[in-house]
């Protein structure tokens, strides 16, 4: 009974362990992904109005 017990604890544990685990993660690149996403995205906006500047400027000249 004993063995069965202790085996039955240390699973849960483990399992408790990965969970969080796996959770710190997810938490962790969720926010890299939206910093890194945010800043190409003001570098793509600041792009595209250049781009625009340029073209309105060398069409209507």
């Amino acid at each position: 009974m004993i063995p069965l017990l202790l085996g039955t604890a240390l699973t849960v544990g483990r399992l408790t362990v990965n969970a969080v685990a796996v959770g710190s993660v997810a938490g962790a690149t969720y926010g890299m992904g939206r910093k890194y996403g945010r800043i190409i995205c003001e570098k793509l906006d600041t792009f595209e109005e250049r781009a625009t500047a340029v073209f309105r400027t060398t069409i209507s000249e």
